[in-house]
């Protein structure tokens, strides 16, 4: 038996780019890999020290530019990389609207790619 994911809201691959500083003060970019209105899965190329509940400050580069604080979930390191998850904890009203704003846009965009094809 597989394990259910269990997130509530849908994921969207995706590529993005992004920024992200620690609380300790690193700053390092990312890249964007999934995303949804509660989290997403990063990748750097750099060997950072990352841990499970560390929080990060994080800045979507997308049509707007969105910034929000978020809680990382898992680390996965490999030889030339780190990926990593967050949820998302703290997002300005301003920031959320956009961000839901434009994955439903994403959504929908796919989804008429997948029928129209």
């Amino acid at each position: 038996m597989y394990e259910k994911d269990k997130r509530y809201y849908t994921r969207y691959k995706i590529r993005l780019e992004g920024k992200v500083a620690t609380e300790k003060g690193q700053v390092f970019q990312v890249e964007i890999l999934d995303l949804s209105i509660e989290g997403a899965r990063l990748k750097t190329d750099r060997d950072i020290p990352l841990y499970e509940g560390d929080i990060i400050n994080l800045l979507i580069k997308w049509k707007s530019s969105i910034k929000c604080k978020a809680e990382i979930r898992w680390v996965k390191t490999e030889r030339f990389n780190t990926e990593f998850g967050v949820k998302f904890i703290e997002m300005p009203m301003k920031d959320r609207e956009t961000l839901t704003s434009l994955i439903s846009e994403h959504a929908l965009t796919n989804l008429l790619d997948t029928y129209l094809r």
